[in-house]
C-alpha cells in the first residue's frame, strides 16, 4: 500500500508597504485633563460640601445654631480685613511652634536611645505605654499649677501631645529597617548617632513623615482645645479663645469663622509643608508611589 505524500505548494513572498508614522499615544480630552487634577477634585469637594452647608443652613432657617456659608464667609472676611482674626492666628501658630519642634527634638533623642541601647528601648517603650493613652488636655491643670498661667502651660501639654505619637512611629519605622542596610553601615563603621543619622533616618524617613503629620494634627487640636479651656494666655488669647469668646458673645458666625480658619490652616500644612516635604525626600528617592 503506497502512502501519498501531500502536494508541495509553492512559496510567495510579497513586500509589504512600510506603515505610515503614527502615533501611539492618543491625547484625553480636555474635559478629562482637567479632572486628573488633583487639586481641581479637591476643590469640587469642598464645593459640594459649601452647598450642603447653605441649603442646611437656610432649610434650618436659624442663625444662631447654624449661620448660612455666606454668612461665615462674610465674618471670616471681616475678621481676616479687621485683623483680629490673623492676631489670634499668629498667638495660636507661635505657641504651636514652640511645641512641635521641643517634642520633635524630644522624640528623636528617645528613639536614637531606643536603638541604640537596650535600657533605651525599654525606657521608650515602658513611657509611651505609660503617656500616650493620657490625653494631652487632661495635663492641664497640672501645668498651670506647676508652670503657671502663661505659654509655657501649653506648650507643656503640645510637647506631651506630639512627643509620644512620633516616638512610637519613628521607632516602628527604625525597626522596619532592612538588615542589609544595618550591615552596611556596620561596614562602613558607622554606630551610635552617625549610624541614627546616615541610615536609620533616611530609610524610615516614610514613617517618621507619617508621624510628623499625626503629631502636627495632635498638637493643633490640642492647642485649640487647650485655648478653649485656657482662655488668654499673658494678655492674649489665641484661635481657640476667640472662637470662645464669639461663643459666649453669641456671635455664631464668627464661631464658625474661627473654625474655619483651624481647618484653613490644617489643609494649608498638610497640602504644602508636608506634601512638599513627601515629594522632596521620598517620592524623589522611589520609596513612595506618587500616584
Amino acid at each position: 500500500m503506497s502512502t501519498l505524500e501531500p502536494p508541495i505548494r509553492q512559496e510567495f513572498q510579497y513586500d509589504l508597504a512600510p506603515a505610515a508614522p503614527a502615533s501611539l499615544q492618543r491625547p484625553l480630552p480636555a474635559a478629562q485633563r482637567l479632572w486628573q487634577q488633583g487639586w481641581l477634585r479637591k476643590a469640587v469637594v469642598l464645593a459640594v460640601l459649601a452647598l450642603l452647608w447653605e441649603l442646611a443652613a437656610r432649610w434650618q432657617d436659624n442663625d444662631l445654631l447654624l449661620p448660612t456659608f455666606l454668612q461665615t464667609a462674610r465674618a471670616f472676611v471681616d475678621g481676616i480685613a479687621s485683623g483680629e482674626l490673623i492676631e489670634k492666628v499668629e498667638v495660636s501658630l507661635a505657641v504651636l511652634v514652640q511645641g512641635y519642634v521641643a517634642g520633635i527634638a524630644l522624640a528623636f533623642v528617645l528613639t536614637a536611645l531606643a536603638v541604640s541601647t537596650r535600657l533605651g528601648r525599654d525606657l521608650l517603650e515602658t513611657l509611651v505605654a505609660m503617656f500616650n493613652p493620657l490625653p494631652a488636655i487632661a495635663l492641664l491643670p497640672l501645668a498651670m499649677l506647676w508652670l503657671g498661667l502663661g505659654n509655657a502651660s501649653l506648650v507643656f501639654v503640645i510637647v506631651h501631645a506630639v512627643l509620644w505619637p512620633l516616638a512610637l512611629g519613628t521607632y516602628a519605622g527604625f525597626q522596619s529597617v532592612p538588615p542589609t542596610l544595618r550591615m552596611a553601615g556596620r561596614n562602613y563603621g558607622l554606630a551610635g548617632l552617625p549610624f541614627v543619622i546616615q541610615i536609620l533616618v533616611p530609610a524610615a524617613l516614610p514613617a517618621i513623615v507619617s508621624g510628623l503629620k499625626i503629631g502636627w494634627a495632635f498638637a493643633w487640636r490640642t492647642l485649640i482645645a487647650a485655648e478653649l479651656v485656657f482662655g488668654a494666655s499673658s494678655g492674649k488669647g489665641g484661635l481657640g479663645w476667640y472662637i470662645f469668646q464669639n461663643r459666649n458673645e453669641l456671635y455664631t458666625d464668627k464661631v464658625f469663622a474661627g473654625l474655619a480658619a483651624v481647618i484653613l490652616i490644617g489643609l494649608a500644612v498638610e497640602h504644602l509643608l508636608f506634601a512638599a516635604l513627601e515629594r522632596t525626600t521620598v517620592q524623589r528617592w522611589g520609596m513612595r508611589s506618587n500616584s
